[in-house]
């Protein structure tokens, strides 16, 4: 903002000066009865000098601003690929812990069946002697009464 009211403020003042690019190469005018006094040369060449000044000035600072912009994209990048490179990391994770879920899973899966397997049907416990299951028996306390 600093740097453009300065571009502002040097081209009013080059403005109120009359000095444009065709009017900067003409020749200074010859002197006359009718010029004001103020504008001698010696003048006009302090005011030039102060404005080559202003001018290497405000071209220092816009060189300033752009190193700045230039360092400001730099470290930018450098956070959006540390970001994506984080995000990546999370995501593998994320990927690492649903398959060693599955993998349990499946295990755990694995297991059952085999228990399930060993396990004798239900018509073989019948056979067997054990209790016969009826429907209707109710609950343990239940057949006690």
């Amino acid at each position: 903002m600093k740097l453009a009211t300065t571009v502002l403020s040097l081209l009013a003042f080059a403005g109120t000066l009359g000095v444009t690019g065709a009017s900067a190469q003409a020749p200074p005018p010859a002197p006359n009865a009718a010029q004001s006094p103020g504008m001698d040369m010696s003048n006009m060449k302090s005011e030039m000098e102060n404005m080559r000044a202003q001018m290497d000035r405000m071209q220092a600072l816009m060189k300033d601003s752009m190193a700045k912009m230039a360092a400001a994209d730099a470290a930018m990048k450098t956070h959006m690929e540390t970001e994506q490179a984080s995000m990546k990391s999370q995501m593998d994770l994320q990927q690492a812990m649903i398959e060693h879920a599955q993998t349990m899973t499946d295990h755990m899966s694995a297991m059952m069946a085999g228990h399930m397997a060993m396990m004798p049907a239900p018509m073989d416990m019948q056979k067997k002697g054990g209790m016969p299951m009826k429907k209707g028996m109710g609950t343990a306390d239940e057949q006690k009464k």
